[in-house]
């Protein structure tokens, strides 16, 4: 009788210990929206070409949508700099929308506000699972690599996750990346958000309505500023197929 009340205590410890270390592991935070059309910055690896051989460079595209070698993608300048020659410039792939697997899971990527946006961060092309405590898609789940480490600003805050989503806003540059890549005569919607509606998204340039679409097909809403809790997982092939990268 003694053995097994101490064996029946030893258990519960043990599951009490199992359910601390997944709560530890588990990040709070909220979810946005962006899409500024710029190269990831997880692209730029430069100053450290060791990278290449490790966890590899995000992949990048030409204005016309088409990927570039690493080589090239790693050394070209952005297409958010201004004055670039729009020619010879890197921008974010139209791959990189949104991927709906089943009703309640999504593949995708995502820039991870951090304290420093350099190109060799220990986030860039880590993996993490996203479960929404509220709005539309609240028990849903996204899981997403990290392409960009973020700054936060204004009501994103550190840890935040910001959905790589066509019209969710083109953040601070203003569009610069999103009009050097597609030319003018579309509506991008504000700033911070991007459109407001699905209808809004028949703006856009036509190969990014799919992406647009899933903030109101599948995630049910705005996405931006909803609740949700996240941990590292491993990264599905999928999405280091589309990234080139894996860490």
């Amino acid at each position: 009788m003694a053995r097994l009340l101490l064996l029946t205590l030893l258990l519960s410890l043990f599951n009490n210990l199992h359910h601390n270390a997944l709560v530890a592991a588990q990040k709070v935070a909220k979810t946005y929206t962006g899409w500024d059309c710029c190269k990831p910055i997880c692209a730029s690896i430069n100053n450290r070409p060791s990278l290449l051989d490790t966890r590899g460079a995000v992949r990048v595209c030409n204005k016309s949508n088409q990927p570039l070698p690493t080589p090239a993608g790693v050394s070209a300048v952005t297409g958010c700099q201004a004055g670039v020659n729009t020619n010879n410039a890197a921008y974010l792939c139209d791959t990189y929308q949104p991927i709906p697997v089943s009703n309640d899971l999504s593949y995708g990527f995502a820039i991870q506000v951090q304290d420093s946006q350099a190109a060799d961060h220990p986030s860039c092309c880590k993996c993490y699972q996203l479960q929404w405590l509220n709005g539309g898609a609240a028990n849903k789940t996204m899981i997403v690599q990290v392409v960009t480490p973020g700054g936060a600003g204004g009501d994103v805050k550190m840890g935040d996750m910001i959905i790589l989503t066509p019209g969710g806003g083109v953040g601070p540059l203003g569009g610069t990346g999103c009009s050097g890549m597609y030319g003018a005569g579309y509506s991008w919607g504000g700033a911070q958000g991007g459109v407001r509606s699905r209808g809004e998204c028949e703006r856009l340039p036509a190969n990014l309505w799919g992406g647009c679409f899933w903030r109101w097909n599948w995630a049910r809403g705005e996405v931006n500023g909803w609740d949700v809790v996240y941990q590292q997982v491993e990264c599905p092939g999928r999405l280091v197929s589309i990234s080139g990268c894996v860490a």
